[in-house]
């Protein structure tokens, strides 16, 4: 399609990433069948490729921030995440010779700010509201299955990150599920501090991290502030009182799902199921509950990449999870329906059905971006923006 036209379409290496999963009809096509030694070896060495291309582009004087975006849809090579997911964030800059005074400059500022609201001497001078804050951000750290999220030092970190940023953020403040969204940031940043751990599953079973020092650990406390509250900042109407955008991205999934899962929609109607009861924590924390840190690294790659975009794509992927499991739900009825989509265990997902997810995603986005009248709901155009 593109050999005859000079212009390149910026969405070509997603296209050409996901066309592998589309039949010739255009449907995404379920992988049933198991990798052959053929095809693990043609991927190893799609993925050793791109990882090449990527590494040169960080060794520019000024990076191509763009076609590092572009590549990110098939996933980002894991020694690479932190620094990219900080230029993605406009946190580090595409100008390499500038980085190292920006990111000591940024870091200084955020233990400026937290000295002054999280202090011991300014305690005393909390607000009642304040003093909730701080309360409701302890009551909810505790409560995790995962290892290293009950280690002090990293409940202490949480802590600090949270509060600062409901400070700065009076409209919203803290919000229950704003320290899920904050994890991914977390084990991205520290990984590569803690030579132990391979993977975010490693770091997450360890009890400590008594050789990660307290100026590294500060660094990735100021990191992980400062790219949570950018992100944030692209979603201010999920956590502002009563959630409005929540609601309202709710009701664009239905929608979706109205169009391209129609007999899904049907049995809905039909057994009465609110999306609120299933749906309301894949959009408050941002599908970080549903899946293994691993996979939640893959998801938030492609987010980040448009992170100015996060909620549409978010609702496009949520719309395509439904689709994905559209045969499993439609023999349940409403108790069934909501149980099983709330307790699916995170391992159980796979890469590939996360990938092919993502390729049903790029079309409904292709579908409605190119014609967003097909979606009548007020809330819509917001997120087609």
């Amino acid at each position: 399609m593109l050999k005859n036209d000079k212009k390149i379409d910026p969405m070509s290496e997603k296209a050409s990433f996901f066309s592998r999963f589309r039949t010739k009809s255009g449907n995404i096509e379920t992988n049933s069948k198991p990798s052959t030694p053929e095809t693990l070896t043609r991927s190893s060495s799609t993925n050793l490729k791109r990882e090449l291309q990527i590494e040169q582009l960080l060794q520019e004087p000024i990076i191509d921030l763009e076609k590092i975006r572009n590549m990110a849809w098939a996933g980002i090579p894991s020694q690479h995440r932190a620094r990219i997911w900080r230029l993605f964030l406009d946190y580090e800059p595409v100008n390499t010779s500038l980085t190292e005074q920006t990111l000591i400059h940024k870091r200084g500022d955020y233990f400026d700010c937290m000295g002054r609201v999280y202090g011991e001497s300014q305690r005393n001078y909390w607000t009642n509201a304040q003093k909730t804050t701080i309360s409701q951000i302890q009551k909810d750290l505790p409560r995790t299955s995962v290892a290293i999220l009950r280690n002090l030092r990293v409940k202490n970190l949480f802590e600090r990150v949270l509060f600062v940023y409901s400070v700065r953020h009076p409209a919203s403040g803290y919000v229950q599920g704003m320290n899920d969204v904050l994890q991914p940031f977390f084990f991205a940043f520290l990984l590569p501090f803690v030579p132990d751990c391979a993977t975010a599953r490693d770091l997450a079973m360890k009890e400590n991290i008594d050789e990660v020092d307290e100026k590294t650990l500060q660094e990735v406390e100021a990191d992980c502030f400062w790219c949570f509250s950018k992100l944030l900042d692209g979603l201010q109407d999920l956590y502002t009182k009563d959630q409005p955008g929540l609601y309202k991205m709710l009701e664009s999934l239905q929608n979706i799902v109205d169009r391209v899962a129609p007999e899904l929609s049907k049995h809905i109607m039909k057994e009465e199921i609110q999306y609120q009861e299933f749906a309301f924590r894949w959009v408050n924390c941002l599908l970080v509950r549903e899946f293994s840190m691993e996979i939640t690294f893959r998801i938030w790659d492609s987010y980040l990449a448009r992170h100015n975009h996060v909620a549409t794509t978010h609702i496009y992927v949520c719309a395509a999870m439904m689709e994905f499991l559209s045969a499993k739900l439609i023999p349940l009825n409403h108790s069934e329906f909501v149980i099983f989509l709330q307790s699916i265990d995170p391992a159980s997902w796979t890469k590939d059905s996360i990938e092919e997810i993502f390729a049903q995603a790029y079309v409904y986005e292709g579908m409605f971006s190119r014609s967003p009248s097909h979606l009548k709901s007020a809330s819509m155009p917001s997120l087609l923006k």
